[in-house]
């Protein structure tokens, strides 16, 4: 699945009508957009150009010019990528393998895809002002249940080994006791794929209500969860193994994890590169 289906997938249910039509066409008519002007497009899709207008800006672009000249840069990228080889996606689901190699290889190619995929969704600009929040907070508080308990647990560590003041529960009840003790100048984290869970918006809401700065790492999309939080840090992954549970998405939020340890860790280096040293100093004598 291309970034750009991703994107349109990710917006539809939130879509006014018009602008489902102009959605439904695209991912129907992909060429099209290259082939026709917005006044044709509108006549095509039976639609108006205003409706493709605003449906670009859905999509996070400035305007049908922007969505055109992405939409070319990914396709352009996915065919040279194609030209690498390498392991291909299969859309099946885990009783339709019929070989440990072709479990690998689609493995492989999804994990990549995923990282991939929310490497070009990278918004610096929104970047930059979560790690000047993470930095100057007092306390950071990180929120993850089910399968993204395993990203908010290894972000909790990482900021652990700086000796930030980091708080993370794995039972719920407790998380909704540290949710209530935030204030203004701290920065809760909350990393849920679906951006639906009950819990995780219900723990989001009571964050929002003490005034913490609230940042959402979720799947591409106008879920309930990146439309109420200060900040949103998105990633997308193809979704194949649906009997299994076992999905890329995992690898997509642990690439943003990674990332932001790294650049918190890279604009507060003065601060907390002893306490690398140290950790590194205990490890290595351990090990010896």
């Amino acid at each position: 699945m291309s970034l750009m289906e991703e994107r349109i997938k990710g917006v539809y249910d939130s879509l006014p009508l018009k602008e489902k039509r102009v959605a439904e066409y695209c991912l129907k008519n992909q060429d099209d957009i290259f082939k026709y002007s917005i006044a044709e497009l509108a006549r095509r899709s039976g639609t108006s150009q205003v409706a493709w207008v605003r449906f670009s800006k859905s999509l996070g672009y400035s305007g049908m010019k922007e969505l055109k000249t992405k939409f070319y840069n990914e396709v352009k990228t996915s065919l040279e990528n194609a030209d690498k080889g390498g392991p291909k996606i299969e859309f099946k689901d885990v009783d339709q393998y019929t070989s440990l190699q072709a479990i690998a290889d689609n493995i492989c190619a999804t994990s990549l895809q995923a990282v991939q995929t929310t490497y070009r969704l990278f918004d610096t600009p929104t970047f930059n002002d979560v790690v000047d929040k993470i930095v100057g907070a007092r306390q950071i508080q990180i929120f993850g249940i089910g399968a993204s308990l395993l990203a908010a647990y290894d972000l909790y560590c990482k900021f652990q080994r700086i000796s930030y003041h980091v708080i993370f529960n794995e039972d719920y009840h407790n998380s909704l006791m540290t949710a209530s003790q935030l204030c203004i100048q701290d920065v809760a984290i909350f990393i849920c794929d679906s951006g639906h869970t009950n819990s995780i918006l219900e723990l989001h809401k009571i964050a929002k209500d003490k005034g913490a700065t609230t940042v959402a790492i979720t799947k591409l999309g106008n879920n309930q969860l990146s439309k109420s939080a200060d900040y949103v840090l998105f990633t997308t992954s193809p979704e194949i193994d649906k009997k299994s549970g076992v999905t890329s998405s995992r690898f997509a939020q642990l690439y943003l994890v990674d990332t932001l340890y790294t650049a918190v860790a890279n604009r507060d280096y003065k601060n907390i590169q002893r306490y690398l040293q140290s950790s590194y100093d205990i490890f290595h004598q351990n090990n010896e």
